[in-house]
């Protein structure tokens, strides 16, 4: 007959037991660590794109500097203030764009074109912004064109391959987003007596944060894209 396994001794169990607990803190302390760098993932991406942003303006002004510092800035600036109501860099007769400002005016040439089309393939979409006088900085024009669009919080992907339409729902899909946003930022609290749950707390507060900047900038774009064509559409009607 084989003897029964010996029975854990008390010793052992209240090790096994304050060992769990150990692994169980260092667990959590491992969750917070992965909340804080997810966070401050988010915060370096927020910031690239304040940079890409505020890089665009600057383009806007005085056009890419080049190799003839400030002289060739202050006949950029001039240039600009005397007959450059566009945004973009001229190269030519053409307006060179860069950033969000290529889904921007992608978005702007489709709204005016006479058919009022709601979806298109991004090639005929890339060439009718070509035909409308803008290029596409980049070694690779389409595929910039191509990663712009698809960043764009006004467009969304077709069910048709290669086929992006407007999103005439993100505005208020995207409010409702920023309430709920808001909502869990106030539910979300720090007083806990655990460091652990505390630092998890503090690393779900930043990520919500960047989140929510993220929301609102997305509602102010497409608010500023697609509100001023339903108002029109909606004046055309009356009249």
């Amino acid at each position: 007959m084989v003897p029964p396994a010996p029975t854990p001794s008390p010793r052992l169990l209240k090790a096994a037991e304050a060992e769990r607990e150990q692994l169980q803190r260092h667990r959590c302390e491992l969750l917070a660590a992965r909340e804080g760098l997810r966070a401050e993932l988010e915060r370096i991406e927020g910031s690239l794109q304040t940079v890409n942003e505020r890089q665009t303006l600057l383009d806007r002004l005085v056009g890419p500097i080049g190799d003839g510092g400030a002289n060739e800035m202050g006949e950029h600036l001039a240039r600009r203030a005397a007959d450059d109501p566009v945004k973009g860099a001229h190269k030519g007769d053409v307006v060179v764009l860069r950033g969000p400002d290529i889904r921007r005016e992608a978005i702007r040439v489709l709204l005016a074109h006479p058919d009022r089309p709601e979806a298109m393939h991004y090639r005929d979409w890339f060439s009718l912004l070509s035909e409308a006088g803008f290029g596409v900085a980049g070694k690779n024009p389409l595929a910039t064109f191509l990663t712009q669009l698809s960043r764009s919080p006004a467009v969304r992907k077709s069910t048709q391959a290669g086929v992006y339409e407007l999103d005439r729902d993100a505005a208020p899909r995207l409010r409702r987003r920023v309430d709920e946003l808001h909502e869990e930022l106030r539910t979300v609290t720090t007083t806990v007596s655990d460091p652990a749950e505390a630092a998890a707390i503090r690393g779900r507060r930043s990520a919500l944060t960047t989140e929510l900047g993220r929301a609102e900038r997305a509602l102010e774009e497409v608010e500023e894209l697609l509100a001023p064509a339903r108002e029109n559409r909606q004046l055309a009607v009356v009249g």
